[in-house]
């Protein structure tokens, strides 16, 4: 079974520390945060790990050598950014068993073996991993009815599920991608309204590092967890 890490993206939402590395190379405290995700993905027995880039190898190469804690491990680059599905279609293309899917911007801490042994117990022909979040407003909020305020929550928490960033995929999903740049999420829906089975998976955490506020966020807590980095 294959493992893909998708990070052909530009980065711009990073700028400007992602003009300087790619986004997956910027660090969390002593390691990068390829080399985060690449922890957890081999706490399951892959055979093999391929990392799918749009540009700067010179960058993945001075960091990332063939392996990584005994998995194989190979990068390949793309053109031009082709999207997460768009680029998934391309690195995936062939794939003729249950592989599995990561981004290049979450660090996520879930059961790996216990993820892939409950997709293939199904006939789903993916597995979604989702976030439980709560956030706190910054606004009130009004209700109405007909022009009637009916209820006001000064600041309320709301709770909501969010993509983690990590899938689990049978290879009949790559029919759901059309050859150009293209969505993760458009190509799951068009699997849903094919009435094809997706299943989600509840992660332990998440971290996410894909703009400048959430890396700061993320930047902090590691410091605090790990301490100052000689």
């Amino acid at each position: 079974m294959k493992a893909y890490i998708l990070a052909g993206g530009l980065g711009t939402r990073l700028y400007p520390y992602s003009l300087l590395l790619p986004k997956p190379l910027l660090t969390l405290g002593s390691k990068t945060v390829i080399e985060h995700i690449l922890d957890w993905i081999t706490s399951y027995k892959f055979d093999e790990i391929i990392i799918a880039i749009s540009g700067r190898r010179w960058a993945y190469d001075v960091v990332l050598k063939d392996s990584y804690n005994g998995t194989r491990l190979r990068i390949k680059s793309s053109e031009k950014p082709l999207g997460t599905a768009g680029q998934l279609k391309w690195i995936a293309k062939g794939e003729q068993e249950t592989f599995f899917v990561s981004y290049s911007d979450s660090i996520i801490k879930a059961d790996l073996n216990d993820i892939i042994k409950r997709h293939k117990e199904t006939s789903a022909i993916a597995t979604v991993l989702t976030a439980k979040l709560k956030e706190k407003l910054r606004y009130g909020v009004i209700e109405e009815e007909k022009g009637v305020l009916k209820s006001w929550s000064e600041k309320p928490e709301v709770s909501y599920r969010v993509a983690a960033g990590a899938f689990v995929f049978e290879p009949q999903f790559l029919k759901y991608i059309p050859e150009q740049k293209y969505g993760m999420n458009n190509a799951v829906m068009n699997a849903i309204n094919s009435k094809e089975k997706v299943l989600i998976y509840d992660v332990e955490s998440f971290v996410d590092v894909g703009n400048i506020e959430s890396y700061r966020k993320a930047a902090y807590e590691f410091a605090e967890r790990f301490g100052d980095i000689p």
